[in-house]
C-alpha cells in the first residue's frame, strides 16, 4: 500500500511495489513524476524560480543546450574568449590577438581539404614552419595571382627569382660543382657545353648571364629547337684571340618564368 506519513518533521510519500512511481497529477492530468531509481521528470520547469548553483554535470550528458553542431570531449580549457572577443586556443588563456593559438613545438594550425590536402603551421624555437602534404607544393598568391610557388621538391617558381643555375668544371671530364634546377651537362668539344634544365619556361622571354674564370668570354645561346629552355648551350673563348678554350670554372644563371 502507498502511503503519506510525517517523521521528525519530515513527510514521506511512499509508492509501494517494486517499480512504482510517485506521480504528481493537476485536474488528473500528470505534470510530474519521480521514479523508482529517483529520476525526476516534469512537463515543463520556471527557470525563473531556480536559484543557486547546479551541481557539477557532465558535458557529455547534456542535449538541447543550444550548442548544436558542436562536439566537445576536453576534460580541460581548450577554447577561452576575453572580454574584448579575442579568442584563444589551446595555452593561450588570454589572448593577444583576435585569434590567438599556444600550444607546445609543432603543429599549431592546419588547414585541411576533404580531399586529406592540408597546410601545417608550426612553431618550434626559433624558427616558424609552414609545411603541406608530402608530395604537394605551397602557393602564395597576393591579389589572387600565383606570385610564388614553391615545389615539394625543393625548387620555386616565380618571374622574380633564380630559375636556374649552374657552377661547373669545364675541363676534362665535365662537372657540375653546385646548381639549381639543372639536370645534367653535355660536352660539344672544347670550350663548348650544354646545359641541360630539370624543369623549362612557361615562355621563351627569359634573362640569362654568365662568367669565366681567368679573362674569359663566355657566350649563351638558347637552343633553337628548345625553345622552353630545356637546354642552353655555351662557348668559352679566349679574350685575346676569341679561340675556343676549356676552361676549369664557368657559371650560368637564368631568370625567367619557369613552367
Amino acid at each position: 500500500m502507498s502511503t503519506i506519513k510525517s517523521s521528525d518533521e519530515h513527510l514521506t510519500l511512499n509508492a509501494d511495489g517494486s517499480s512504482k512511481d510517485i506521480k504528481f497529477q493537476a485536474n488528473g492530468v500528470e505534470k510530474a513524476s519521480i521514479s523508482s531509481a529517483g529520476a525526476f521528470t516534469s512537463t515543463t520547469i520556471d527557470a525563473t524560480k531556480l536559484t543557486g548553483n547546479l551541481p557539477a554535470i557532465s558535458g557529455a550528458a547534456l542535449t538541447g543546450v543550444g550548442v548544436a553542431g558542436i562536439t566537445s570531449s576536453a576534460d580541460a580549457t581548450a577554447i577561452s574568449i576575453d572580454s574584448s572577443e579575442r579568442v584563444g586556443i589551446g595555452a593561450a588563456t588570454s589572448p593577444s590577438t583576435l585569434m590567438h593559438i599556444k600550444a607546445a613545438s609543432g603543429s599549431v594550425l592546419r588547414v585541411e581539404e576533404t580531399s586529406g590536402s592540408y597546410i601545417d603551421i608550426e612553431a618550434g624555437g626559433t624558427t616558424g614552419h609552414i609545411k603541406s602534404k608530402s608530395g604537394h607544393d605551397i602557393t602564395f598568391s597576393p591579389g589572387g595571382n600565383n606570385h610564388l610557388q614553391l615545389y615539394s621538391s625543393g625548387r620555386a617558381k616565380s618571374q622574380f627569382t633564380i630559375a636556374a643555375w649552374v657552377n661547373f668544371n669545364g675541363t676534362g671530364t665535365v662537372a657540375i660543382r653546385d646548381s639549381h634546377n639543372v639536370s645534367s651537362m653535355g660536352d660539344w668539344g672544347t670550350g663548348q657545353y650544354g646545359i641541360y634544365f630539370t624543369s623549362g619556361f612557361a615562355n621563351s622571354n627569359y634573362a640569362y648571364a654568365s662568367m669565366a674564370q681567368d679573362s674569359r668570354i663566355v657566350s649563351v645561346e638558347r637552343d633553337n629547337g628548345k625553345p622552353d629552355g630545356s637546354r642552353l648551350d655555351v662557348s668559352c673563348e679566349r679574350s685575346w684571340d676569341a679561340a675556343l678554350t676549356d676552361n676549369e670554372t664557368l657559371s650560368v644563371l637564368v631568370i625567367g618564368d619557369k613552367s
